[in-house]
């Protein structure tokens, strides 16, 4: 027999009831292995426990993948009422940060350099530069230059802007990329993860140093470089795509450590847009798609100062951004910073073949992440942000702030979805009873972690 519709949401209401507490719990962390504490609806509680070996962090995160922050407090309870006996979660194994950061340098390569004012057909090029101006393509959105081969080696081609004007000092910049792409960047980044596609059926890929680069966003914002997905869309037309694979560079680098990062940084974005947009697949998230950029930078000039941004605030700073121009963060170095320390830490983990098993696949985020490193994010996440205090942070040993709390006052802070905040609450005697909360749509998780003291 059917029941009647409208007794449904009753026999819910009353099978659900209210949300029960969580249980006291008594974690005992240990060095090697941290404890996971239990949250119900945003609450969780337990006792502190002795920490005569190291000093007691509590690692308090928001896993919403909302980057708005939410408001957490710690607070020391005045009774729990009825005895409770303390419960304890089964210790997770601490897997440290373990700095594997190698510095790379350029080989010597045979360049071609072709000056500037040689005037062929066949070494002039036009491309559409985008201005970032949020104008339409068509409508002042992008600029068209002309632009001539500065330099050429056996698999890219670097083209100078006219606007630049005459100068050997960037004919010695094209000859230095040319260097550091065909000697060190491109066979590493193919090894990892395949070679790029050839969108122009050229046969080599397109640099284009410009000064436009310096202007970007009516001249409110200087770049190093990017490269536009839409160029490897070959159904796109001008000028939303040159349909080229391709790089932009501003004309303004000079030759050293600093413009082999930017360079290895782009051409990850190129084995991106290769692997994703050129083949028709979803791209992936910017949060994924920035980090591993990072991951290929081999030296620290266009990461140490985002790492550093980072680790002075953590809680304010969200790893799982889908889209950072949308959330207001394209140029924030502290989300960089958090996505650099967590995918360096995954590799630790995985593999450095996880970066192309990621960009091959057809899908994206959390699940992409998740599908290829065979772990919850939930405890890929809470692994992480233990580990930030074990071991060596590569270009900065010190790790993330950390919190001193007394306990005499409630503490109450702001943290961003899926970002961290580590606390210290060093005075309070064990067997306190610490209360946490945080809305429920904040998806809190608490974990207690002893940290070697430093002598």
């Amino acid at each position: 027999m059917r029941s009647p519709r409208w007794l449904i949401p009753i026999v819910l209401v009353s099978l659900s009831g209210r949300t029960p507490a969580p249980p006291l719990e008594s974690p005992r962390p240990t060095e090697s292995a941290a404890a996971p504490i239990t949250v119900r609806d945003g609450f969780a509680r337990f006792r502190v426990p002795p920490h005569g070996n190291g000093e007691l962090v509590l690692v308090v995160s928001a896993l919403a993948t909302d980057p708005r922050p939410f408001a957490v407090s710690l607070s020391i309870a005045s009774s729990e009422g009825r005895r409770v006996t303390p419960t304890s979660l089964p210790l997770l194994a601490i897997h440290p940060y373990r700095n594997r950061r190698q510095l790379l340098k350029p080989t010597v390569t045979r360049v071609v350099q072709t000056a500037a004012t040689v005037s062929s057909a066949r070494h002039r090029r036009i491309f559409d530069v985008p201005l970032l101006n949020d104008l339409p393509a068509h409508n002042g959105g992008c600029v068209r230059v002309v632009a001539r081969t500065a330099a050429a080696g056996s698999r890219c081609t670097v083209y100078l802007d006219e606007a630049t004007g005459p100068g050997g000092r960037y004919l010695e910049l094209a000859a230095a990329v040319v260097s550091w792409m065909e000697t060190t960047i491109m066979p590493r980044g193919d090894r990892l993860i395949g070679p790029p596609a050839d969108i122009d059926n050229d046969g080599k890929l397109a640099i284009l140093l410009t000064p436009r680069l310096g202007s970007l966003q009516r001249n409110r914002t200087t770049v190093g470089g990017f490269v536009r997905a839409a160029d490897f869309r070959p159904n796109l037309e001008r000028p939303l795509s040159n349909q080229a694979d391709m790089i932009y560079l501003n004309s303004s680098l000079i030759p050293g450590p600093g413009l082999g990062d930017v360079l290895a940084h782009e051409y990850r974005h190129v084995l991106t847009c290769s692997h994703r947009d050129a083949l028709g697949h979803p791209s992936e998230e910017d949060w994924l798609n920035e980090g591993l950029a990072h991951l290929a930078e081999p030296g620290p000039t266009n990461i140490m100062h985002r790492i550093r941004t980072f680790l002075a605030d953590p809680s304010r700073y969200p790893l799982v951004v889908s889209d950072y121009y949308q959330a207001g963060l394209w140029r924030c170095d502290g989300v960089r910073g958090a996505t650099f320390l967590f995918l360096d830490w995954c590799f630790e983990q995985h593999g450095e073949h996880l970066a192309g098993r990621l960009l091959r696949s057809r899908h994206s985020g959390v699940a992409n992440l998740e599908r290829v490193t065979h772990e919850r994010f939930s405890r890929l996440y809470r692994d992480w942000s233990v580990a930030m205090l074990h071991g060596g942070i590569p270009f900065h040993p010190g790790g993330p702030q950390v919190l001193r709390w007394t306990g005499g006052d409630p503490l109450r802070l702001e943290l961003a979805g899926t970002a961290t905040a580590y606390i210290a609450p060093g005075q309070l005697t064990p067997g306190t009873v610490v209360h946490v909360r945080a809305p429920s749509q904040a998806r809190l998780q608490v974990t207690a972690t002893l940290r070697a003291t430093m002598e």
